[in-house]
């Protein structure tokens, strides 16, 4: 599909970028998690950041939701739209996951594993179980397959009512393999279904169909990112002491994750917003304060 209308809009890129960044701190502390007591103080130092960074997944969904919203705009997805787009998020993520999940399986089937079969890998590659990081593959595609339902919700439907209807998903499906052992039931993957993540991409899709005045009003939190942070690190702290130091549960995880992901979304989108302001500033005073030199040299070299 080309893309001669979508205008890049560099701060999602550095969301991105500092997304990436986190996902590399979480595998490195990871090590720590596990190797420390959880009564221990090198495992209250290592779980604080590791938790606060925990917002990854969501902040990718988030923006590519964004940029979905963006690239559509108010255009009428015909059938013939609607394919393209598919194919092109096949040709450049999904083949490309189905190759890395193959040498996966073979460096796994060489170290003994896995046992060794086609069917065990088609398994694998469909529910995004061969490596933890595949999982995010399988959730994102669902997205993109749902696409026609996103446009509409935007063009169609209140925010209000998306917002109310999305969380209680969210909440419901995060609940589920607990309401399914009450009757005896289990389903490991509920992690794989769409569901759970269903809030953060609902909040991308009405950010991109309203990205000037949201951003705008993003902009304009000032200090108040600091009472944003300020209430990350107080439930990262009610976390780290009470869930998993001591074994209590002060408050739900599931459900405080929840809140303070949004709130670590718009905290860095904040940030980011204040980047590219400042790079786009000082490239315009570069551009301004070259321009009479690029007027004086021209006509000199074009003669």
């Amino acid at each position: 599909m080309r893309e001669e209308n979508f205008t890049r809009r560099t701060e999602l890129d550095y969301i991105n970028a500092a997304a990436c960044l986190c996902v590399i701190l979480i595998h490195v502390l990871s090590y720590g998690i596990g190797g420390y007591g959880p009564q221990s103080w090198q495992a209250a130092v290592i779980y604080f950041p590791w938790r606060l960074a925990g917002f990854v997944v969501p902040a990718f969904l988030f923006t590519g939701a964004v940029k979905m919203a963006l690239f559509f705009g108010d255009r009428k997805i015909t059938a013939g739209v609607y394919l393209r787009y598919i194919w092109e998020r096949i040709r450049h993520i999904y083949f490309p996951y189905v190759i890395w999940a193959a040498v996966y399986y073979l460096c796994f089937y060489a170290a003994g594993y896995v046992q060794g079969s086609f069917s065990e890998l088609a398994a694998g590659i469909f529910r995004g179980s061969l490596s933890g990081q595949f999982y995010y593959v399988v959730i994102v595609m669902q997205f993109y397959l749902l696409m026609p339902l996103w446009m509409r919700l935007a063009l169609r439907v209140p925010f209000f009512v998306s917002l109310c209807v999305s969380l209680f998903l969210t909440m419901t499906a995060l609940r589920f393999s607990n309401f399914l052992a009450q009757f005896g039931f289990s389903f490991a993957y509920a992690d794989r279904i769409f569901l759970p993540y269903l809030i953060f991409w609902t909040l991308g899709i009405y950010a991109g169909a309203h990205y000037d005045r949201v951003t705008e009003s993003i902009r304009r939190i000032g200090a108040g990112t600091g009472a944003v942070f300020c209430l990350c690190v107080l439930s990262g702290t009610l976390l780290a002491y009470g869930n998993y130091s001591r074994g209590i549960l002060l408050i739900d995880q599931d459900f405080l994750k929840l809140v303070t992901d949004i709130m670590s979304i718009l905290l860095i989108w904040a940030v980011c917003i204040r980047i590219r302001e400042k790079i786009s500033g000082r490239e315009s005073s570069w551009r301004r304060s070259t321009e009479p030199l690029i007027r004086f040299t021209c006509p000199t070299v074009c003669s």
